[in-house]
């Protein structure tokens, strides 16, 4: 219940945040901004935040499963091996 409720107050977080984005995005003197200028804008962030949570998530399971050590030996014996050379 707890992870719930933290990811719902993050959800809820995020979407004022883009709310507001856009609502200061709109109310720029000078600039008129249609319809469809809010809505690709609001796509943009959107899709923004999930590339961005995606990655991140990517580097937490790289991390979780160990792939970030297995890269690192292979160039720490890598390196080794020029060394001697």
């Amino acid at each position: 219940m707890k992870t719930f409720l933290l990811v719902l107050g993050s959800l809820v977080a995020l979407g004022l945040a883009g709310y507001w984005a856009l609502t200061v995005l709109g109310s720029i003197d000078g600039v008129e901004l249609s319809g469809h200028g809010l809505a690709a804008a609001g796509l943009g962030l959107f899709f923004t935040v999930v590339v961005g949570f995606g990655l991140m998530a990517l580097i937490f399971f790289s991390n979780k499963h160990g792939h970030d050590e297995d890269v690192h030996s292979l160039y720490s014996e890598k390196q080794d091996k020029d060394d001697n050379s």
